[in-house]
């Protein structure tokens, strides 16, 4: 999709070269190509320093940042539909995408049950989000609800299966449920890309807390 702001620039770059306006005409023309896209970056500011708080560990300024950003999205009821004019034509799930790190940094704070409300609630806003759903997955997993969180895992890869996290999450499930068999196969594509699986299980149990594999 061409966002259609790109367009309408289009159009009058054409109209330009074509009619030859004044110098005034020319800047409020250059204005008007530069303003959208920093109204944009403005108003996802918060979303991206919540990214940049998670990476570096931060939960709680993480937290601050995305709920922020939540409730101002929730105070501009246009905001999904204006996405694709200011945005390239990219449509990107904020919203869902908020709530699921919100979940994210209920996990790193060690409380799974809040982390399950809120990717549950980024499922809602979107279901075919597959961060919302593998930590769901994971969620389900630390609360002993290996089933649910066996589906979860699998709807996630089925929707990605490149998704590396998700396949060594069921692997994991697969695995303390004695069905070695079935874990091998869902790890196989791992091992055929010389990766060592194990270590991988590993660093997610290190990084989630999902008990011995």
């Amino acid at each position: 999709m061409v966002a259609p702001a790109l367009v309408a620039a289009l159009g009058l770059l054409l109209v330009l070269l074509l009619f030859r306006p004044p110098g005034w005409a020319m800047v409020l023309f250059l204005v008007a190509l530069f303003l959208p896209g920093r109204w944009w970056h403005w108003k996802t500011r918060r979303f991206r320093r919540g990214l940049r708080q998670l990476k570096r560990g931060n939960a709680g300024e993480a937290r601050s940042e995305f709920e922020a950003f939540l409730f101002q999205v929730s105070r501009g009821p246009n905001f999904r539909r204006l996405q694709p004019y200011f945005n390239l034509g990219r449509s990107y799930p904020y919203e869902a995408a908020g709530r699921s790190n919100l979940g994210v940094c209920d996990l790193l704070q060690g409380r799974p049950e809040a982390a399950l409300e809120k990717f549950r609630a980024a499922q809602a806003e979107e279901p075919s989000w597959v961060p919302a759903l593998y930590g769901k997955a994971v969620a389900l997993n630390l609360i002993g609800e290996t089933e649910a969180a066996e589906t979860a895992a699998r709807r996630a890869l089925e929707l990605r299966p490149t998704y590396l996290a998700a396949r060594l999450l069921l692997g994991s499930v697969l695995k303390s449920s004695g069905r070695d068999a079935e874990a091998e196969a869902v790890l196989a594509p791992v091992v055929e890309e010389g990766r060592d699986p194990e270590a991988l299980l590993r660093a997610l149990d290190d990084q989630w807390g999902l008990g011995q594999m």
